[in-house]
């Protein structure tokens, strides 16, 4: 249901704007809440942008967890050219897991919705201090069933990279650049660990404009300048919830209602109250439910509104900040 919601939205919107007087009155609340930057692209164009607090717009910034939805995009274009799909058993691949009776029923649809059974984190919050990221995942212990738990954290996008490096062998961040960054004309910067691996689920850096145009390829179905990067079958994936968690596409937040769970120890970079309470709660009700974002720490976010055939890129550094409250803003809404 999510995937259709987000690609009939697509399908069916044009370029209707939003007005300057929202356009500012969200760029304040974003400079207030100790934002960075925002950058608001609608129909393909840059209609706001706007450097805070001192920060450059020419600036790479960290995005932390909204590195992860560039796992979806580069499981897409491995797709596209046969390389794997997301219902196939890791353990085909990785054989280490071939004999564990969990870890050989775990598919790329697992790693990637966060679902395999794998602790959230491994290793240390600081990258470089991680000695090998990769085997750290092949070889932790697993907590459930494939499929049954929603953890939040970097293990399940160490896997997958350990995958995508297994079966192109490449660098997998190389992978993505070339495949699919290199493509529209951006690029992303990695930190890396010991092995000099990079940590997909949260260390890539980039322009606001980098990352805004990265945005405006999945707004267009996987459409650039005419050509086709990535296939729209392939993206539906993208925005379907699993049964553990319907708020979690393949590495993107999904505004929905939360179904599922969420554990107390997840530290998951959007806002969950009422979770658990039998409360319909979403991330922003007052955005579309075919609203779409990428979100990371510190209250990184890039927010794709289909409807509203726009792109939104906001960079901060912390405190205070609710989704619901930038994007009715930003609406028009309050």
């Amino acid at each position: 249901m999510r995937a259709l919601l987000f690609m009939a939205a697509l399908l069916g919107s044009t370029a209707a704007g939003i007005d300057s007087s929202s356009l500012r009155a969200a760029a304040d609340y974003s400079r207030d809440h100790r934002g960075s930057a925002v950058l608001v692209m609608t129909g393909g164009q840059v209609v706001f942008s706007e450097g805070q607090n001192g920060f450059s717009l020419s600036q790479a910034h960290v995005l932390a967890s909204g590195s992860k939805s560039f796992a979806c995009a580069l499981a897409v274009a491995l797709m596209d050219q046969g390389v794997l799909s997301l219902d196939e058993r890791v353990s085909t691949t990785l054989p280490e897991w071939a004999t564990d009776p969990l870890k050989r029923q775990v598919t790329v649809r697992h790693l990637l919705s966060f679902t395999s059974g794998l602790p959230g984190r491994i290793g240390p919050n600081a990258v470089r201090l991680n000695a090998d990221l990769f085997g750290s995942a092949l070889h932790a212990p697993f907590q459930a069933p494939p499929g049954s738990r929603f953890t939040y954290g970097n293990a399940h996008l160490a896997a997958f990279g350990l995958l995508v490096q297994r079966k192109t062998r490449l660098d997998p961040a190389l992978v993505l650049q070339r495949q699919v960054l290199d493509r529209i004309g951006v690029r992303a910067q990695w930190t890396r660990d010991q092995k000099g691996q990079p940590n997909l689920a949260g260390s890539a850096s980039m322009t606001a404009l980098d990352w805004a145009k990265y945005g405006q390829l999945i707004v267009q179905g996987g459409v650039w300048n005419g050509r086709r990067v990535l296939s729209k079958e392939g993206l539906n994936q993208c925005f379907k919830g699993s049964e553990a968690l319907a708020t979690y596409g393949l590495t993107w937040w999904l505004n929905l209602p939360f179904g599922g769970t969420l554990d107390a120890g997840d530290e998951v970079p959007v806002q969950a109250v009422g979770v658990g309470s039998g409360e319909a709660q979403q991330i922003a009700p007052s955005a579309p439910m075919s609203m779409v974002m990428a979100a990371g720490a510190l209250n990184q976010r890039l927010y794709l509104l289909p409807e509203e055939q726009t792109v939104v890129v906001r960079f901060g550094e912390g405190g205070p900040w609710s989704d619901d409250a930038f994007l009715a803003q930003l609406l028009g809404k309050r």
